[in-house]
């Protein structure tokens, strides 16, 4: 797709949101017919408890959003909604927790099926299953804009239990920003290898003393996900830990195969981590890591390791403002190979608590937010005039003497996102995403596995053991900080996986994709 195209698709987008501004489409009746069925206005309020990862706001802000999100709710369907943040600290374990209590009081829960365990909640029971009746009662509008196809790949055992954000365009794809400045003393034009990213921390280290190339953290699983991503055509299978630990090669569709327990790429990643510690590109302790990004922006640390919507919604823009003249570029993993996945629609999803006292209410309100424009702005933006305004030519702006921190809302509404729905952000750096896109949209296939049922109970026990294994030897080979060779690392890590049950588990996972 070019950018012509897809500046027509902006222009639209735009006016499809401006042309609804301010108004309330007065669907519930007339959508979900069975509304009035669970709407008892002689009581008070039903209160929807929304469960979402990230970390409580406190500076008020994001109160006065929801209080006027419930007078709307209110009004429609009396209802409310309450939201229950789970803290980035420890979230995933924190998650499942609560999830998995008898006590918890959750109708909405925000999920996904690559990194906050769908699956695996779903065979513990922990959400309900959803049927196409109740869904075309109670979530109408939403029901009708996903394809056959999408809820098939929400079923387990022949059953809905996820509603799929398939209306959003993403690519959340790792890869590092850089600084096209030191690329350039570096003699690459831009950054398309490993090699060249090799390069760029040896000039770091040589020509910018006062910089830590990468302040990074012992967390590794992305890079070296990245790297095995880029030396070949591997796609993983995202259900299955988030270390994709097992998938296909592209080049061979259809066998299911592990780079980190056959083959070289493995070992030339151990190998080039090993000579990236020796360099001195991170800190002799990953974990006294500092705050990376900040450092970036001060011109202490030379990249940030993130993805396509960070570089040109936050670190671009940000670096504008903070280093006026400091130009960024993306090397993204898999560009070397031209191996890039599209985002599967439950890469972002909502699924209802089997927990849930009011699921049907659950499932309208989630209907209402996720289509009606005024619910979804204020869910998405916060207040017009408050947190953001609307530009002459249709795009979002923050008003005068808007401070992010005393300003800003948090709802992290990340599983039910529209592309009709949203408001193009002025900020963002519009001209770094079409240049990315303009090579995703002709390289990009569609993720393979979608549907696939690899996630069962007996699989996820036998892969816990795996996991563990990855916990322990992931850090230590992607930071470099191990001993001996490579070689001896690597063997000594599949010796440990085969003793785990490593082959058998493969071959369990072959006859799943075999029958599907």
């Amino acid at each position: 797709m070019n950018k012509r195209i897809i500046a027509v698709i902006l222009s639209l987008t735009m006016l499809l949101a401006t042309a609804s501004c301010g108004k309330e489409r007065p669907y519930i009746n007339t959508v979900n017919l069975h509304a009035d069925d669970v709407i008892d206005r002689t009581k008070a309020p039903t209160v929807i408890t929304y469960l979402t990862i990230g970390d409580k706001p406190h500076n008020g802000q994001t109160e006065k959003a929801i209080e006027e999100l419930n007078q709307i709710l209110e009004r429609r369907l009396n209802a409310h909604l309450d939201i229950y943040y789970v803290g980035w600290n420890d979230y995933l374990r924190n998650y499942n927790l609560i999830l998995s209590s008898e006590n918890s009081d959750i109708d909405l829960v925000g999920t996904s099926s690559d990194w906050l365990d769908a699956w695996p909640n779903i065979t513990k029971g922990n959400f309900l299953p959803l049927s196409e009746d109740m869904l075309r009662d109670y979530c109408s509008i939403t029901y009708t804009n996903v394809s056959p196809r999408q809820w098939e790949n929400c079923k387990y055992e022949d059953e809905i239990y996820l509603i799929p954000e398939n209306e959003y365009s993403q690519w959340t794809n790792h890869g590092f920003i850089y600084r096209k400045d030191i690329a350039n003393e570096a003699g690459l034009k831009e950054i398309a290898s490993f090699e060249d990213m090799d390069t760029y921390f040896e000039t770091v280290i040589q020509k910018h003393p006062e910089m830590i190339p990468w302040d990074r953290d012992r967390d590794g699983s992305a890079l070296t996900e990245g790297y095995l991503m880029s030396a070949s055509r591997y796609v993983p299978i995202y259900e299955l830990t988030g270390y994709g630990i097992w998938g296909q090669d592209m080049t061979n569709p259809g066998r299911i195969i592990s780079p980190y327990y056959k083959g070289t790429d493995f070992v030339d990643f151990a190998k080039l981590m090993k000579k990236w510690n020796s360099m001195g590109v991170w800190r002799r302790d990953v974990n006294d890591a500092g705050e990376n990004e900040e450092e970036f922006y001060r011109g202490e640390s030379s990249v940030i390791q993130h993805h396509t919507q960070k570089y040109y919604t936050s670190v671009q823009p940000t670096m504008t403002v903070r280093q006026p003249g400091v130009n960024l570029d993306f090397f993204w993993f898999g560009r070397e190979s031209g191996n890039i996945v599209r985002l599967s629609n439950i890469h972002g999803a909502m699924a209802v608590s089997s927990r849930s006292k009011n699921p049907e209410m659950a499932l309208l309100v989630y209907d209402m937010i996720r289509n009606d424009t005024t619910c979804y702005r204020l869910m998405r933006y916060g207040v017009e005039g408050e947190q953001y305004q609307i530009s002459e030519n249709g795009m979002l702006e923050r008003p005068s003497g808007y401070n992010e921190e005393q300003d800003s809302i948090t709802t992290n509404f990340w599983w039910g996102r529209r592309d009709e729905m949203e408001i193009p952000d002025a900020s963002y750096d519009w001209d770094a995403y079409y240049e990315l896109i303009d090579d995703y949209e002709h390289l990009a296939i569609q993720y393979p596995f979608d549907g696939v049922p690899f996630s069962t109970p007996a699989v996820n026990e036998e892969v816990e053991s795996i996991k563990s294994i990855f916990d322990t030897y992931i850090p230590q080979i992607s930071s470099g900080q191990y001993e001996g060779t490579a070689e001896e690392k690597v063997q000594q890590f599949r010796e440990e996986l085969k003793k785990a049950g490593f082959e058998r588990i493969t071959g369990h996972l072959q006859r799943i994709l075999d029958n599907y």
